[in-house]
């Protein structure tokens, strides 16, 4: 298996047919690498319902502030696809947030059509965020449903801990982002638009891309992403456009939308 990891969101720009490492050096604030112990800051990340007029009006008022995120292909709007596989127990312990599973989603991520595959943990304590990811090669995806790996790769971190919490493939979930990333009051931001939300079943450790399914939400999810607090930047958009945070998971509303987990009250 490939030894090669990279804890940076965003860390390889499409050029052509290859990717390359962007200049500016820049990573997601919500990235962490885990030697630092339970003891290292957290992000923040808040979700907000928008429009496509008071997306415009974003746009408008962060261009010349924030750079377009390395994956931008101005082929799709300077947008690109990004693909993940979601996991869960039989008993849906994660959707439920049950005692042991009320933190942590691991899923594996891919960035464009043929672009570079994560395994990532997101830990999240309400607006709170951290996460940690690997990169492996795509061919090495269907491994994960292996018993037991050599503990010779990047990613056996993430296997075991499907493993050790039962965790299995429940849907691949794929959107058309936009993203920005830049610093803003001396520290680094980013600032996400996720478009056409869809899902499909899975069981098994695919990340081919979603077909011309029905889109989960009718409104584009905007994410502000930032490791103190909110950047003035952001509270004036916040103010002037009157917007309200709105909690939105994608992998919840896939699962509430597909109707796999019976009704009941969910832990909060």
């Amino acid at each position: 298996m490939s030894e090669l990891s990279d804890t940076t969101e965003g860390a390889l720009a499409l050029s052509g047919s290859g990717y390359a490492t962007p200049a500016s050096g820049l990573e997601s604030p919500s990235l962490f690498n885990p030697a630092a112990g339970t003891d290292a800051p957290t992000a923040y990340e808040v979700k907000y319902l928008l429009t496509e007029e008071q997306v415009a009006e974003v746009v408008d008022r962060v261009t010349g502030k924030l750079d377009l995120d390395a994956y931008a292909d101005p082929a799709m709007g300077n947008a690109y696809i990004t693909t993940s596989v979601y996991t869960d127990t039989p008993n849906f312990d994660v959707f439920y947030r049950n005692e042991g599973y009320n933190r942590d989603k691991f899923r594996v991520r891919r960035y464009g059509h043929t672009g570079p595959v994560f395994v990532e943990r997101k830990t999240k304590n309400g607006d709170k965020v951290r996460k940690h990811r690997v990169r492996i090669s795509a061919d090495e995806v269907p491994e994960l449903a292996a018993p037991a790996l050599n503990g010779e790769w990047a990613g056996e971190w993430f296997h075991s801990q499907l493993l050790q919490k039962q965790l299995q493939p429940v849907c691949r979930v794929a959107y058309e982002r936009v993203a920005y990333l830049g610093t803003a009051d001396g520290g680094t931001v980013r600032l996400t638009f996720d478009r056409n939300i869809r899902g499909v079943l899975v069981r098994e450790w695919k990340l081919e891309s979603v077909g011309a399914v029905p889109a989960l939400l009718d409104k584009v999810v905007c994410e502000f992403k930032f490791r103190t607090a909110m950047p003035a930047l952001f509270k004036g958009i916040v103010a002037d456009l009157g917007l309200t945070p709105t909690p939105v998971s994608k992998y919840r509303t896939f699962v509430q939308a597909a109707g796999l987990a019976p009704a009941r009250t969910v832990n909060v």
